[in-house]
């Protein structure tokens, strides 16, 4: 995940960490779906069910195979109709975990990193870092269909602002509620507003609901 380099610092030479980014084809069902995707090289068969899932191509998954920087997910497609959450938010529990410090080891070692968690109430279920927060998240979502959560009353939480693409990672996970610390985008809005879903900035003590 991290490897010591030489640096100058002010002309003075030392050695700090940097993040290790190393890059992976990803297949399902034997096509080519990621050529030489970035990412950092742990937790690889989180991110690729959670990718698999969260993007839309699979539903079920069957058997993950990693081969050198080749990485197979097996699985199937099943169009099912989206359950819609309970919006019905305890902002105070919202407020509880979006203020949670967590264990932001790489970030704090070298500020080149994001992070995703799941939460089922108070409790985390998952914590997960890499150098892309889309990364981390679907190693997060893959975690959680890996060990067979049910996705209806679990919460996203990860860092940075809240994009189109997260959301609809959210959608297709069915993921209800997500918390960031930053502000969502105008898309990732409106498509939240179509699907249900309830997007949170928490900052400074103060829930802020989309």
């Amino acid at each position: 995940m991290i490897k010591r380099v030489k640096v100058k610092i002010d002309g003075k030479e030392e050695y700090i960490y940097v993040p290790v980014e190393e890059f992976y084809n990803l297949y399902i069902n034997d096509k080519l779906i990621l050529s030489s995707h970035s990412i950092s090289p742990s937790n690889l068969k989180e991110f690729s069910a959670g990718f698999s899932v969260s993007e839309g191509y699979l539903t079920n998954i069957e058997a993950i195979e990693i081969e050198e920087k080749n990485i197979y997910v097996y699985g199937s497609y099943e169009k099912k109709e989206r359950k819609k959450g309970n919006l019905n938010l305890d902002i105070n529990l919202i407020k509880k975990i979006g203020s949670l410090e967590l264990d932001y080891k790489y970030w704090k070692l070298t500020s080149g990193f994001h992070w995703a968690s799941i939460f089922e109430g108070e409790k985390i279920i998952c914590f997960f870092e890499d150098i892309s927060r889309h990364n981390a998240v679907d190693k997060a979502i893959g975690f959680c269909i890996l060990n067979n959560k049910n996705f209806d009353n679990l919460i996203l939480r990860y860092s940075g602002r809240i994009p189109y693409e997260i959301v609809r990672k959210a959608v297709n996970a069915n993921i209800n509620i997500i918390i960031s610390k930053a502000t969502a985008t105008d898309k990732a809005i409106e498509l939240a507003k179509r699907e249900g879903i309830a997007l949170i900035k928490v900052k400074d003590g103060k829930a802020t609901v989309y």
